[in-house]
């Protein structure tokens, strides 16, 4: 009775496990924003302007610029920043995503305070102003500085929207356009697992009363518990922006039930012995 007992409390942990790794997978799951809905501020050192700082679209001649500090001024969950080098000029090309989260969104995280002028006063010109300068001020000083980086190797940065839609470009110049594209790994994993599951299922009910039936049963539960995993964790989805995230939290999902099948197998044998 005891063993009965804790074998079907390792198999509740089990199941609670799987179910957190899924709410985490989807409520951490990073939803990018387009670039209408971001609002950048690039600082250029030595400063040509009298406060130092334009926005992206007026920054296309790096020359004569020491380095760039660039700045998001829209409150987002978390960034990203990559490069890679232009074959032709050797120069770095940096990419930037930004991104909100459902848990962030659900907290609040995003909500504006203060930033709408005062319904009482709204005929006020001079309230509206301060207002209006108000919140200006608040965004510079909530503003998440990306990178600072030297100008003298830098091609370009650019805002990745990962919508399909082509990458912005924030500053430097560029020759052609760019698509940030997901990764597809995880639609061969797919793949991979449904052409193992087919013949370890079938190979399972043709020898599930020879010994080899339970090794072919516990191997044919490994595929079907990573199919399981990937749909808890990306649903129909198979392409990915985070690949490794995404991977990981699939992986873990599938060994909670790998072990949760397993264990349910344990208590069913058990409870079936003891009914004997």
């Amino acid at each position: 009775m005891q063993r009965k007992e804790f074998t079907a409390v390792l198999l509740a942990v089990a199941l609670a496990l799987t179910l957190a790794t899924a709410g985490f997978a989807y409520l951490t799951a990073p939803q990018y924003l387009p670039y209408d809905e971001t609002e950048w501020m690039i600082t250029r050192s030595p400063r040509a302007l009298a406060d130092g700082s334009i926005m992206a679209d007026g920054l296309t001649d790096l020359s004569g610029i020491e380095s760039i500090s660039v700045n998001l001024l829209t409150p987002v969950s978390g960034t990203e920043v990559t490069s890679t080098q232009e074959p032709d000029s050797g120069r770095t090309v940096y990419f930037i995503t930004a991104w909100r989260t459902p848990l962030d969104t659900w907290r609040g995280a995003f909500d504006k305070t203060g930033d709408a002028p005062n319904a009482r006063s709204a005929n006020d010109r001079t309230q509206r102003e301060a207002d209006a300068l108000q919140g200006a001020l608040g965004k510079v000083e909530s503003a998440r500085t990306l990178f600072t980086l030297d100008t003298a190797n830098c091609a370009a940065v650019c805002y990745s929207q990962n919508n399909g839609q082509d990458d912005v470009l924030l500053c430097g110049s560029m020759n052609g356009g760019i698509i940030s594209l997901p990764r597809l790994a995880l639609g061969y994993y797919v793949l991979l697992s449904l052409a193992l599951l087919i013949p370890l299922s079938i190979a399972f009910f043709l020898c599930r009363r020879k010994k080899a039936g339970k090794a072919l049963g516990h191997l044919a539960l490994i595929p079907a518990c990573y199919l399981t995993g990937h749909l808890l964790v990306k649903g129909f989805v198979t392409t990915s922006y985070q690949m490794q995230r995404d991977f990981s939290l699939i992986v873990l999902t599938a060994a909670l039930l790998y072990a949760a099948a397993l264990l349910a197998g344990t208590l069913l044998r058990q409870r079936r012995d003891a009914a004997e």
